[in-house]
């Protein structure tokens, strides 16, 4: 029986359920390596050429792809961690998936700790092949605030914030003079958040205060 060329072994490695979800290069290369052990590096970038082409994978900026052969399809906020290191999808992004925000962006947005063990990170508006990312900065003690349970989603593979955690990200932010995000909007839908689970973040966030002056400016706006 005929052995199947190098590259459709390798897609179909690249569409088992345990597959990374977003790649670059530099592990597809591997995978190929895997396949075929004296594949070469150009005939590797031919097929990552081919497979943008094909939708196979989707280009976010030079050398980093999403895996559109694996099921389910991966999103573009998957790749903000490869693209600022600590990464946590965050802020309108999550508000607006989760209903707690009527208005849906396509952006995704983010915040990325602020810390000596990070680089720096580049924050602001950037544009990718595969769609805009927002990143803004956060002290790294305020955004590990909290018990992990209560600021990150579980089941997916990235980091994502729960809806509580994501408005208080927002409020700290808009209370920052080093930022120059406004206040969450009045209208966002509290009934969709998890209320002890906000009230505990507040408190390790220390984000109390702001939180009951946002509060009281929502309930005086619905009163």
């Amino acid at each position: 029986m005929r052995t199947p060329h190098w590259s459709t072994r390798l897609e179909l490695e690249l569409a088992e359920p345990s597959a990374l979800r977003v790649l670059d290069t530099a592990s597809i290369i591997q995978v190929a390596k895997n396949v075929r052990r004296d594949i070469s590096r150009p005939s590797v970038e031919r097929w990552i050429q081919e497979a943008v082409a094909a939708n196979r994978l989707r280009r976010v900026v030079r050398g980093l792809f999403l895996n559109c052969l694996i099921t389910p399809l991966p999103q573009l906020c998957e790749a903000a961690v490869w693209l600022r290191p600590g990464a946590v999808i965050s802020l309108q992004t999550v508000l607006g998936d989760s209903g707690v925000w009527n208005n849906y962006t396509d952006w995704v947005t983010a915040v990325v700790p602020l810390s000596s063990r990070y680089t720096t990170p580049s924050l602001g508006r950037v544009e990718t092949a595969g769609g805009t990312f927002v990143f803004r900065g956060m002290p790294e003690r305020v955004l590990e605030s909290g018990g992990e349970r209560d600021r990150l989603v579980n089941g997916v593979d990235y980091r994502r914030a729960t809806p509580e955690a994501a408005l208080l990200h927002w409020l700290y932010l808009s209370g920052s003079s080093r930022s120059r995000m406004s206040t969450p909007p009045l209208d966002l839908d509290l009934g969709e958040l998890d209320l002890k689970r906000l009230k505990r973040l507040a408190a390790a966030m220390r984000l109390d205060a702001n939180l009951c002056s946002w509060r009281d400016r929502n309930v005086v706006q619905h009163a």
